[in-house]
């Protein structure tokens, strides 16, 4: 999994959305810093959290980890 692609396809879902970070993580239950640090591409989610975003951003999770 690359994570400079993952990094970019979760910023553009989440914009595609019209969410902010902030927006973003308290929809799933999550900080903005959280958020951030994932599109930033320092952490992935772990996969409960993942599956939250996906859902939320209505993307498969295939979406966000396939190159």
């Amino acid at each position: 999994m690359n994570t400079k692609i993952f990094a970019e396809r979760l910023r553009r879902a989440r914009e595609d959305m019209g969410y902010s970070q902030r927006i973003l993580g308290m929809r799933v239950g999550l900080s903005d810093k959280s958020i951030s640090m994932y599109e930033k591409g320092n952490v992935y989610p772990p996969v409960g959290n993942l599956l939250k975003i996906a859902k939320e951003l209505k993307k498969s999770i295939n979406y966000f980890l396939e190159d």
